[in-house]
């Protein structure tokens, strides 16, 4: 009976982190927020003000440094524009990839994490003075980073959230000092307040936007961790560069690893090649036909490394150029 008691125990907690993980998912995308949230990174703490507008399936968010050189982003449910003043430029894109950035982090679908992660509650603890509930999330190997997660215990928006190496140490943090949630928001809040007179803007237009094509039948990744597929291929033209270049996404649902891919065309340039990392971001660089990849993403040095040595290209392909 003890037994069958501990077990029902268990299957409890493990649902209600999922119910928690399904609120947090569910506050990003349905509530108005404004506030001032941390960002602690290679011993280095960014602040930024931060309003999120939601109506009937839309939305609108303004970011805005509050310390180093001013920045500022604006972005919808299609766009994203950022302000770099010191610069005197502007980026214009248009999304092709799904973002998950703090507070929205967790995927639609919260089970498709259970097959690479433990999930389990802990202690509830007070965040921008408010009561918050920590789910922890645990990977079952070395190929993705953890996650301990602080959520509002009224609304469920993210409070706070932790990635964490193999060691179970933070390698960079998000926390919300202050924050309102629910509140209406202010048209005025969400324009940009970074004068654009004399910025030069670099971006795209929605008709010379780079087609997606099926990258898949030309690159592929011939080893990755279990759990990892490819869920976007594409071809981009970046905004500054006017260069073309492909890129492949590939997700365990929580964590994502990209694949870039542009042709070399200075063959005297010093390539890319091995382990780099800046904070919690590794990559890794290698040439295949003539070909810069880069394999980018917040995972251990494992996931990148293991990925990069197997991009190949197929045959067919490499024929035709």
């Amino acid at each position: 009976m003890l037994i069958m008691l501990l077990g029902y125990a268990t299957q409890a907690a493990e649902t209600g982190a999922h119910d928690w993980l399904a609120r947090i998912n569910r506050a990003a995308q349905e509530l108005n927020y404004a506030g001032v949230f941390v960002y602690l990174h290679e011993n280095k703490i960014e602040a930024m003000r931060i309003v999120h507008q939601t109506d009937r399936g839309t939305m609108k968010e303004r970011l805005y440094s509050l310390n180093g050189e001013a920045r500022e982003v604006i972005r919808d449910n299609r766009q994203i524009w950022c302000y770099l003043p010191k610069q005197k430029m502007g980026v214009h894109e248009y999304r092709r990839v799904s973002e998950k950035t703090f507070p929205g982090i967790i995927p639609d679908q919260v089970s498709v994490l259970d097959s690479n992660y433990d999930i389990k509650l802990a202690k509830t603890d007070r965040i921008a003075d408010r009561t918050a509930q920590r789910i922890v999330i645990q990977p079952k190997d070395g190929y993705r980073y953890g996650y301990q997660l602080w959520a509002d215990a009224e609304t469920g928006l993210l409070l706070k959230a932790d990635l964490t190496d193999t060691d179970g140490a933070a390698v960079e943090q998000y926390m919300f000092t202050e924050v309102t949630v629910g509140d209406k928001i202010n048209p005025a809040a969400l324009a940009p307040r970074t004068p654009t007179a004399d910025l030069v803007w670099h971006g795209e237009e929605p008709q010379h936007e780079a087609p997606v094509v099926n990258l898949a039948s030309t690159w592929a990744v011939g080893r990755m961790p279990p759990g990892y597929s490819l869920t976007t291929s594409m071809r981009r033209v970046l905004p500054v560069r006017k260069m073309p270049i492909d890129h492949l996404v590939f997700s365990d649902g929580l964590a994502a690893v990209s694949v870039f891919i542009e042709r070399r065309r200075n063959a005297d340039a010093e390539p890319m090649t091995g382990l780099s990392r800046m904070g919690a971001v590794h990559a890794f660089g290698t040439i295949v036909d003539e070909h810069q990849i880069m394999v980018v993403g917040e995972v251990p040095a494992a996931t990148v490394d293991m990925m990069g040595r197997s991009v190949t290209r197929s045959e067919a392909s490499a024929l035709e150029h």
